[in-house]
């Protein structure tokens, strides 16, 4: 009798480590991408294949996992207490004497007290949270078994689906794979991207970028046109000199063509085309000849869709009207551009002053200052594990989340304040130094 409890004990404690198992599994195939997955398939990662075939099935599989949990923890309460039980009334007989009640009921306390222990513990705890710490090590080491007891079980499991469907149709809501396939939104991209930088898989550059692409579509035409009253057009009513004067003082390249004022634009004008008429034996003393058609879009226009008409059109400016049909501003493909990678500077555009100091200890930085410049400028030295490059993805990387205009955050030299901001890119900010206080080496 003594040795079955024994041998019934010890069976008692794998059904422990098989609901484990199962615990594992579940949480490994819930918790690993498919886009990884398929990336180990490439490399031809062993179980890969069969990993990537269950997450593809991952209903079924799921209802294998919760078979396999309900029949080990339901061995564990029919064979595993009342063995433990059985055992420990031995060495309790010498404490208890021979009231079976009394040592029955101690002997069934401690029983279930240390069955329950031993399953939420090694049977449930630790390896859901091996599963989500390691979820690619263990769907790949699961895969394989997992697979196998699902095989093996195959007719009953598609009885369970089968019933939960039934049931989940007449309450009507779609099943997990009748569903559509989970997608992220925008804001939990961003959050993605953000924890990306912070655990050094991206670099500040490489996080502005995506960030910008992620609301590109978002943007509208009138949140980053030229607006119309820093428009610099040429007219039709100035003569050849005139508009000529405009052209050699401002250093564009494409040029709003005006009849009548800035709400009767009839074209653009290209540099190019005017220097090949300059260059001619004989130059036109007027423009309207060399005027081009414009795109004409609305304020409210995505500038993801207009994007698409500059490219189908093969060209590089639109007309931003609004709502009454007048001149609202400019809009080029480098203005678009810009949204998604940031300022593009030619040698014609002036450049932003790098710093300049407003007071003792405080600057003000361009966002785009490289970190070891500002840590010269200030007297200070920055971690070396450091991931960004410019001061602007320092403190990016600090706020851990978009900057606004405002947000002050500071480390343990300085205190920092966004001054200036285009999208997800920190333009310019104020550096305040602590003072550095010296620590008494008295006690």
């Amino acid at each position: 009798m003594e040795v079955q409890s024994i041998l019934l004990s010890i069976f008692a404690f794998f059904l422990v480590i098989l609901n484990g198992f199962f615990v594992l599994s579940e949480f490994a195939i819930v918790k690993i991408r498919r886009s990884r997955l398929e990336e180990l398939v490439k490399r031809e990662v062993l179980g890969a294949k069969l990993a990537l075939k269950i997450t593809g099935k991952l209903d079924s599989y799921l209802s294998a996992t919760q078979l396999g949990i309900t029949l080990s923890s339901l061995g564990l309460g029919w064979i595993g207490e009342p063995a433990i039980a059985r055992l420990l009334e031995i060495p309790f007989k010498y404490f208890v004497g021979d009231n079976p009640v009394l040592l029955h009921t101690i002997s069934f306390v401690i029983a279930f007290s240390f069955i329950t222990l031993l399953h939420v513990v090694i049977g449930e705890l630790i390896p859901k949270s091996i599963a989500i710490a390691k979820a690619e090590k263990c769907v790949l080491l699961v895969a394989r078994p997992l697979h196998l007891f699902w095989l093996f079980f195959y007719p009953l499991i598609k009885v369970f689906d089968f019933l939960a469907v039934f049931v989940l149709h007449k309450m009507d809501i779609k099943p997990a794979s009748e569903g559509e396939e989970s997608a992220h939104s925008e804001e939990e991209l961003k959050i993605i991207v953000g924890e990306s930088l912070k655990g050094g898989y991206l670099d500040s550059i490489e996080n502005e970028i995506i960030q910008n692409a992620v609301s590109f579509s978002d943007t509208m035409a009138k949140e980053i046109m030229t607006p119309r009253k820093d428009m610099i057009c040429l007219y039709d009513d100035n003569t050849y000199e005139e508009n000529m004067k405009i052209v050699t003082t401002t250093k564009h390249t494409r040029y709003p063509y005006c009849k009548d004022g800035k709400d009767n634009i009839i074209g653009m004008v290209h540099l190019r085309d005017l220097l090949e008429t300059m260059l001619s034996c004989d130059p036109p003393k007027e423009l309207e000849s060399l005027v081009r058609e414009m795109i004409i879009v609305p304020e409210s226009a995505s500038i993801s869709n207009i994007l698409l008409q500059m490219n189908r059109r093969q060209s590089h400016t639109a007309l931003v009207v609004d709502e009454y049909g007048g001149t609202a501003g400019l809009l080029t493909m480098e203005d678009i551009l810009e949204e998604v990678i940031g300022d593009i500077t030619d040698e014609h555009d002036k450049k932003s002053e790098d710093y300049h100091k407003i007071d003792e200890d405080i600057y003000s930085f361009d966002g785009m200052l490289d970190l070891e410049r500002v840590a010269d400028v200030l007297g200070i030295t920055f971690e070396e594990d450091t991931e960004q490059v410019t001061i602007g993805g320092y403190v990016f990387n600090l706020l851990g989340r978009m900057p606004v205009v405002g947000d002050i955050i500071g480390d343990e030299y300085c205190s920092y304040e966004v001054l200036a901001t285009q999208g997800a890119r920190i333009v310019r900010i104020k550096a305040i130094k602590k003072p550095f206080e010296l620590e008494s080496e008295e006690k």
